[in-house]
């Protein structure tokens, strides 16, 4: 049985770069063989996967499903084995507020089969999670809610810090948490 996906959140001031860096890692953990997926925060409302959106730049980097989930509801994009382009989402609900349990709940229901959820502005939904910084954009003013498993910067100083010219180690740890997780749920 497949123990679910590893939620990873991005959490960071706007315009630190966490669409930026999601859209190249996420191409990175799919080389390392596992299966990835996004969840993306809508708070100013849908842009329903147009070219250039954050939700269409996670697609076109290879997530095979984004989440997309905001104040009006929430946008499922399932990609299909070709690159997307322009694709119409395959799934949709609007319910009003989305409250974060739901939100959970559809990762659960509807990402469950990958190995890895990159989400971006949800701070509260993750099983890890990591702090985008850069020192010309002035930090969040409210708290991170839990402590950071490692951070990416524009000045890295320690051994969980890293530079944004370094996914690749970002990679290699995400793949080796997977991996543990996978070794973990086989011995249960």
């Amino acid at each position: 049985m497949h123990p679910g996906p590893l939620v990873v959140s991005f959490v960071g001031s706007s315009g630190v770069g966490k669409t930026t860096v999601i859209e190249q890692l996420i191409p990175l953990v799919a080389a390392a063989g596992l299966r990835v997926g996004t969840v993306k925060h809508a708070s100013h409302g849908h842009d329903i996967d147009k070219v250039g959106s954050d939700s269409w730049r996670h697609r076109r980097a290879g997530a095979e499903a984004v989440l997309l989930a905001g104040a009006s509801g929430a946008v499922l994009f399932l990609t299909p084995a070709d690159p997307p382009s322009t694709q119409t989402p395959a799934h949709h609900t609007s319910s009003g507020d989305v409250p974060l349990d739901r939100i959970a709940d559809l990762v659960a229901v509807h990402l469950a089969d990958l190995d890895v959820v990159l989400a971006e502005g949800y701070a509260p939904l993750h099983d890890l999670l990591i702090l985008v910084e850069r020192a010309e954009v002035p930090p969040k003013a409210e708290a991170v809610p839990g402590e950071a498993w490692l951070t990416i910067s524009d000045s890295p100083d320690g051994s969980d810090e890293y530079g944004f010219d370094q996914l690749g180690s970002v990679t290699a740890r995400i793949v080796t948490r997977v991996t543990a997780l996978r070794g973990h749920s086989a011995e249960l």
